[in-house]
């Protein structure tokens, strides 16, 4: 069994729903969440890659967002594994005169 955990950017909060979804899509056999993180529980992991999406919403500005992170890990042996970053697609504001 692997596990997908994804951090929520500051100010985000996942879309239930959406990520309820995700439980209809093989390998992913349950799904997790809380105001600020998603748990995907996956029958396995395989060569095969494949993408995982869900909305997120909004619920308060944040000012200089830093990024999030998402993991993957088997399991039953939590030293393999891999990371990676992702930040909001609006998370760099332009300052100036509008």
């Amino acid at each position: 069994m692997a596990i997908i955990s994804i951090k929520m950017v500051s100010g985000y909060t996942p879309n239930k729903p959406s990520v309820k979804k995700l439980e209809k899509q093989f390998p992913v056999q349950r799904v997790d969440m809380d105001a600020n993180h998603v748990l995907l529980y996956l029958e396995k992991l395989t060569n095969v890659t494949r993408s995982y999406s869900f909305k997120v919403e909004q619920t308060f500005v944040v000012q200089d967002l830093k990024p999030a992170f998402a993991e993957v890990y088997d399991y039953y042996e939590k030293e393999e594994y891999a990371v990676a970053e992702y930040s909001a697609p609006c998370s760099k504001a332009k300052h100036g005169n509008a």
